[in-house]
């Protein structure tokens, strides 16, 4: 396409590779990936992570877009990527208000939309449906699953993981690591590292393992 900017994908996302095909902005050079039969509808693999010094050296306006969603590996990947080859992909029918801030990296999937003066940090993934409202602050490395709704004035810190349908109410903060299980309602703060789920979201807890008898 003529005037396209080229872009590559780091880690297999069908959903976002479909999207990125759609957007007249964007010509989709390839993945990277560590599983090189990974399928990736037809894109090309361009190797594993360790090819991508080599690749940008000789293509340096190739850009990358981190679509994969686990936050901890997301974050360890944009060290090795590089915050200067970021690049923001909005769905056509993905809405960011005029006052909103996007980060560089950010990806808003169809229907997905980023309300009046939210801001957003690097590499956030809304995948398809996702809302964040009014002043939200959204940290780095932070993924929302599809359907989540994130209420006014919320914060999450970095490398946030909330999951499908799940709601956090107005003025909560969720702390860095943390992870919002699917269809949770979360209405109090959540510390850092935490994982909540249920209805209102409650701290999981871990079954102990039965030490046998003697």
């Amino acid at each position: 396409m003529a005037g396209a900017r080229p872009i590559a994908m780091v880690g297999v996302d069908k959903d976002l590779i479909d999207l990125i095909q759609e957007l007249p902005d964007w010509d989709l050079a390839g993945v990277f990936d560590s599983h090189p039969a990974a399928d990736a509808l037809g894109v090309p693999h361009l190797g594993g992570d360790d090819a991508w010094a080599e690749i940008r050296a000789a293509r340096p306006d190739l850009g990358i877009v981190i679509s994969i969603d686990p936050t901890g590996l997301k974050s360890k990947l944009l060290a090795h990527y590089g915050r200067d080859a970021l690049r923001t992909v909005v769905a056509l029918d993905g809405y960011v208000a005029r006052s909103a801030t996007l980060g560089p990296g950010c990806i808003v999937q169809r229907g997905a939309r980023v309300l009046p003066d939210a801001v957003l940090g690097q590499s956030v993934k809304l995948n398809v449906g996702a809302t964040i409202h009014h002043d939200g602050r959204i940290g780095d490395c932070v993924t929302l699953a599809p359907g989540c709704q994130i209420l006014g004035a919320v914060t999450l810190e970095d490398r946030v993981y909330v999951g499908a349908g799940a709601i956090v109410l107005p003025r909560i903060t969720v702390g860095k690591g943390a992870t919002v299980g699917a269809g949770a309602v979360v209405a109090s703060d959540v510390p850092e590292g935490m994982t909540v789920v249920g209805v209102p979201a409650r701290p999981l807890e871990r079954r102990r393992k039965r030490e046998p008898h003697p």
